[in-house]
């Protein structure tokens, strides 16, 4: 973004106050008028240098930028320069045009990586390759590689809707002068409410009726925060590849890429350093930080004090552009990242299939399967025990149910490998990662839609 583009987004919002003032009131802005002061809104003709040199002198960015604008047309156009308006009518509004096309950018980047995630799970090796999932440290329970990664795609699906909502109703412009209260514009005869509302419409954004200086802080806290939820969510994803690439667990790798370190060669062999998901779990760390910045700010002195704006100035390109960033490259990331089916067979088989404990409780609870069922108390201690036995002297647990009476005097042999044979019991693993997939795979959100759009546009352009 920089400085450049922050005068481009002031430009454009008051070429839209100038344009609206003509279609409402053509008797006070004229045709021609309009049209010089459309034309020469543009850095084409409006030097940025001499914009930073009037700043410079008036300490004013906006006075600055519609001075040099003044410079470049007619006295009898330059007349409707800011009219009716105050200089947060342009900032305000400035911001939320940068927000809106943010958004639409950011969150066609979030789709690429939720799809590029999608695609790796679908794989046939991902699809159908055991894998071992732990919670609290320990070995829990089996299911497929592929099936972690869709609990990531589909969190980031509901970033994505948070966002889409935030891109409709938290984008919010403003034209009411300098307390919101449309002084300049009654004075004119018009109808400031209006104006407000035919111009947020004109630029796609929304509005509030009763504004002070400026639409309420939390517009942007909002906005700040459903990317901040996404960075955590690809945070999250970005740990559990640290996880999977880590040597104890060794599930993961990657090309051969990169360098790994100047006093360490053997590294190189590893792919080099986890840059990009190390970077991603940073990135949601700067991003908290931002949002925690963004929401100090919502309070302020009615109609208007100055408290967020250094920090407004800072915090929301770096998180713009960093944010974004790191989306892109989780996903490359994500492509790039290589499965090894051997490792995750031996976390699996390192259990001697005591992770199979739970379905051998259910069984034992189960007046279908048992015509002497225990109760679940019972159950879970008897299944417990087992597995206890079997970790401990590193017996298949199979062996150890087969061998136990309380068990083969309830189930025949084939039932109880049937039910201790961990590379079996993975729930409905494969079958939630193809419903997440036909949910989300190529989903489109309407800021997206708009990004590709406008891309589009761009080009034909």
């Amino acid at each position: 973004m920089g400085a450049e583009k922050t005068f481009e987004y002031v430009l454009r919002a008051q070429v839209a106050s100038v344009e609206v003032l003509y279609e409402t009131a053509p008797d006070i802005v004229p045709k021609n008028h309009r049209d010089e002061l459309v034309e020469k809104a543009d850095l084409k003709y409006i030097n940025p240098d001499r914009i930073r040199e009037i700043e410079e002198k008036t300490k004013h960015d906006v006075i600055a930028i519609n001075t040099v604008w003044e410079e470049q047309v007619s006295p009898e156009a330059a007349a409707h320069i800011n009219k009716t308006r105050t200089s947060a009518d342009s900032t305000s509004t400035a911001w939320a045009l940068q927000a809106k096309e943010y958004i639409e950018a950011y969150t066609d980047s979030l789709e690429n990586l939720r799809d590029i995630i999608l695609e790796k799970a679908t794989l046939d090796e991902w699809f159908k390759t055991p894998h071992m999932d732990k919670t609290h440290g320990y070995d829990a329970l089996p299911t497929v590689a592929g099936r972690p990664l869709v609990n990531y795609a589909e969190r980031l699906q509901y970033d994505i809707d948070l966002l889409e909502y935030f891109y409709e109703t938290s984008l919010v412009g403003k034209w009411g002068d300098a307390t919101g209260c449309h002084h300049s514009a009654k004075s004119y005869g018009l109808d400031g409410i209006k104006l407000q509302e035919n111009y947020c419409k004109k630029l796609g954004i929304g509005h509030m009726i009763a504004p002070a200086q400026i639409p309420g802080r939390e517009f942007n806290t909002r906005i700040v925060f459903g990317i901040n939820l996404s960075q955590e969510t690809i945070a999250d994803l970005a740990q559990y590849i640290l996880d999977g690439r880590d040597q104890d667990c060794g599930i993961f790798k990657v090309p051969k890429k990169r360098e790994g370190s100047t006093a360490m060669p053997h590294k190189n062999e590893m792919g080099g350093n986890p840059i990009k998901e190390e970077q991603a779990v940073s990135s949601s760390h700067s991003s908290k930080g931002d949002l925690t910045t963004s929401e100090a700010s919502i309070r302020m002195k009615h109609a208007r004090d100055l408290v967020d704006s250094s920090s407004n100035r800072i915090t929301f390109e770096k998180l713009f552009k960093f944010s974004d960033h790191t989306a892109r490259r989780m996903a490359g990331a994500v492509y790039e990242l290589i499965l090894i089916p051997e490792r995750c067979v031996e976390r699996v088989k390192r259990t001697f299939g005591i992770t199979t404990s739970q379905q051998v409780m259910n069984y034992l609870t189960d007046q279908r399967r048992t015509d002497k069922p225990l109760t679940r108390k019972n159950a879970h201690r008897l299944a417990a025990e087992l597995a206890t036995k079997a970790y401990n002297e590193k017996i298949e647990f199979k062996d150890v149910c087969l061998q136990d009476e309380r068990i083969n005097s309830r189930f025949d042999e084939k039932t109880i490998k049937e039910i201790t044979d961990p590379f079996q019991y993975i729930g409905e693993s494969q079958s939630q990662i193809e419903m997440v997939f036909d949910l989300c795979h190529g989903k489109k959100s309407v800021p997206s839609k708009n990004y590709l759009r406008n891309a589009e546009a761009r080009k034909v352009a």
